[in-house]
């Protein structure tokens, strides 16, 4: 990770800019390696250490928590559009995902299969 200070070369019609971020992840995802980098603007000055810890801790809560609701429980695909109901189901889908994550699930796919058709698994996550 880089962060960049010194913005002197930069159009100042970019208001508020304080730095520049370089972020390159290596790694390997289903058997083949990747290289990827990102860069960030922020209107803040920081070290590397805060803007990684910031940066994780953001991520951290895509992956456990946006993803698995898009994605798991296909939260884009609803079509529940009108008043406060979207904003009712996004909050018991996170509460649902609470519920399985306190009750030891890691995976939600898994919990999903395992107590689904069964309600006295289902009534035992409330107790």
């Amino acid at each position: 990770m880089e962060v960049f200070d010194d913005l002197t070369a930069i159009n100042s019609q970019w208001t508020g800019i304080k730095s520049l971020i370089r972020v390159e992840r290596v790694g390997t995802r289903t058997g083949k390696a990747y290289r990827q980098v990102v860069c960030y603007i922020n209107s803040i000055v920081a070290t590397a250490k805060e803007f990684a810890h910031g940066i994780r801790g953001h991520w951290g809560i895509e992956n456990r928590l946006h993803w698995v609701k898009d994605v798991v429980l296909n939260e884009d695909n609803s079509t529940i559009r009108m008043g406060k109901a979207p904003a009712n189901l996004s909050i018991m889908r996170a509460i649902a995902l609470n519920l399985l994550r306190r009750n030891g699930y890691a995976s939600i796919t898994i919990a999903q299969r395992f107590i689904s058709h069964d309600i006295d698994k289902l009534l035992a996550l409330v107790e």
